[in-house]
């Protein structure tokens, strides 16, 4: 099995995990935790979008944070 295939696996295991938690909180009426877990789970599916735009990475974000220089590599590099 390669590695996408098994991080899959084990992310789609804790999908259901959180799908059956979700359901759970409608039952119980816990609207507040339910509003805390869309706010989340939002997030993740503009990191889990498929295509060329990787703002949403944490690599991405840290490499946004990196000063540059003008040959575009790091500050630290170029010194």
């Amino acid at each position: 099995m390669s590695n996408a295939k098994h991080i899959y696996s084990i992310a789609n295991n804790h999908v259901q995990t959180v799908q059956v938690c979700i359901d759970r909180l409608h039952e119980l009426g816990a609207n507040e935790q339910l509003k805390l877990l869309t706010g989340r789970l939002q997030k993740l599916v503009v990191r889990a979008t498929a295509g060329g735009d990787d703002q949403g990475t944490k690599v991405a974000q840290r490499q946004a944070r990196r000063p540059q220089n003008l040959k575009g590599q790091s500050a630290k590099r170029a010194s």
